[in-house]
């Protein structure tokens, strides 16, 4: 898990990692492309991202890149950057006001998301051998703007803030065959405000470093009057990786 670093198939990665005695450092980068469903607000109006602004696929780029050590009582630690950015076109069915630009039916709009997430994961790992358990917290920092034109109609929000979760992956190499099962956790719920992304996923290495890994991967991000944005969007999709273990 922690030790593979993924290519996703048919997208780009670059991934690279390094090793010396009793000190683990790897890193990696892939695109993945998901589904993208929910809504925003930053008044009374939502709006819905699919039905209102034509949003289906988005991309997401994630480069990570970490630290496993054996000294006691000081955590792994590994420093993860992932970047949504997506914009739409679409004609309006209703109208709607959103970040101090009012809509109408029948405008054409043009939307656009981008969203930064930079993650500083201390964990410790009580368990490393065919059962490998990582346990401890995930700091995010997210910034997200949105923005939304027709005309001399803009509406525009930003959304900044510093989040710490609760961090737990795992993973499980099967007897004798080269699979592994695995998952990752990272959440946190307070204020009305959700974040959580998950990972679930099977595999299968090679003695020659290589493998195949196959898994879906899902965000959650409940935003409540955060930076007066609200949110409530749904990112995930399956993937399909290339993956090297060290």
């Amino acid at each position: 898990m922690r030790k593979s670093l993924v290519a996703v198939a048919l997208m780009s990665a670059t991934p690279a990692a390094f090793s010396a005695p009793l000190i683990d450092v790897y890193a990696g980068a892939y695109t993945w492309n998901a589904e993208i469903s929910g809504d925003i607000a930053t008044g009374s109006d939502k709006v819905d991202l699919e039905k209102d602004l034509d949003f289906d696929k988005t991309r997401e780029n994630v480069f990570y890149i970490g630290l496993e050590h054996p000294v006691p009582l000081v955590p792994n630690v590994r420093l993860r950057h992932m970047a949504i950015a997506d914009d739409q076109r679409n004609t309006l069915t209703r109208g709607f006001s959103f970040g101090g630009g009012t809509f109408v039916a029948g405008n054409t709009v043009r939307s656009d998301l981008d969203l930064d997430m930079t993650d500083l994961t201390l964990y410790y790992s009580p368990l490393d051998n065919w059962l490998n358990l990582d346990l401890g917290l995930n700091v995010r920092r997210l910034d997200g703007e949105f923005t939304i034109e027709s005309g001399a109609q803009r509406g525009h929000e930003k959304a900044e803030k510093t989040i710490p979760m609760l961090h737990v992956a795992a993973q499980a190499d099967l007897p004798l065959t080269g699979f592994y099962v695995g998952a990752e956790v990272n959440a946190v719920s307070y204020d009305g405000s959700k974040l959580q992304d998950s990972n679930l996923h099977v595999g299968w290495a090679s003695d020659f470093l290589l493998g195949v890994e196959l898994g879906f991967s899902r965000m959650d991000l409940e935003l409540d009057d955060v930076s007066d944005l609200d949110s409530d969007i749904t990112i995930g999709g399956p993937y399909l990786a290339l993956a090297l273990r060290f």
